[in-house]
């Protein structure tokens, strides 16, 4: 009886995220093939699945299903992509997404789900900022690259403080060190033609990890305290890195 109910939940799981995967093809052929939708309308529908696909998530405990809205949500703008939208408007939504994932994260320790929105995040700003960025968009694409990075170590942290009791203080190596590494590189890009622009980006990302190490190590010494050594490790590494610069 139990393994049968077992087989039924998970059948209701998958006919949910069949649904939503179908609602996100339907939206995307009347708006992009049919012109059947305006894209402003459809754009926010498709904001909506992803919302409605993180709640049921988180209260059914269904990690499958989170990843199946936040993929979709993901490739939307980049199937529904004319080539003349606004970076801003692209990176606005891309915030929505991940402010939704750390949503998730606050009460679920789900790392697929935070690894699917790290690298479709800073893949797709990595595949833009090589074929669009040009030095006037500093302004309005150093501010997303920011939020960004703040937002994964925010996720980094949660996930730490999330697992079972005999895994807390687990870090998600991907994310603690993948996230500065990916980080320092698009910075570059951004401000390679400003006079100093790495070595000043390079000593605020050593002062913030000094000092975000310092606050969590002094909160829960056991749950952070790995996560603690590797922000001070990269705090030095940051900071010792802007004199050359």
């Amino acid at each position: 009886l139990l393994y049968g109910l077992v087989l039924v939940l998970s059948y209701g799981l998958l006919l949910q995220g069949c649904g939503i995967g179908m609602l996100y093809l339907t939206i995307f052929a009347a708006a992009r093939l049919y012109q059947l939708m305006p894209y402003g309308f459809s754009f926010g529908i498709m904001v909506c699945l992803v919302i409605l696909s993180g709640i049921l998530a988180v209260l059914q405990d269904a990690r499958y299903l989170a990843l199946l809205g936040i993929v979709g949500g993901f490739l939307a703008p980049v199937l529904m992509s004319t080539g003349s939208g606004s970076h801003v408007v692209l990176f606005s939504y891309y915030a929505l997404l991940n402010i939704g994932i750390a949503g998730i994260a606050w009460y679920k320790a789900w790392r697929e789900l935070n690894l699917v929105g790290f690298i479709f995040t800073f893949g797709i700003a990595s595949l833009w900022g090589g074929r669009y960025y040009q030095p006037h968009y500093f302004s309005t694409s150093e501010p997303f690259l920011i939020f960004f990075f703040l937002c994964y170590v925010f996720i980094a942290v949660l996930f730490a403080s999330r697992q079972p009791v005999n895994l807390k203080g687990y870090v998600d190596g991907t994310l603690v060190f993948g996230l500065p590494i990916v980080t320092f590189g698009l910075q570059y890009g951004l401000v390679r033609d400003l006079p100093y622009g790495m070595a000043i980006s390079a000593l605020a990302l050593g002062v913030f990890y000094i000092l975000l190490a310092t606050i969590i190590s002094r909160r829960k010494a056991e749950t952070y305290r790995l996560l603690a050594e590797a922000f001070l490790a990269f705090g030095v590494v940051f900071g010792s890195l802007a004199i050359p610069l």
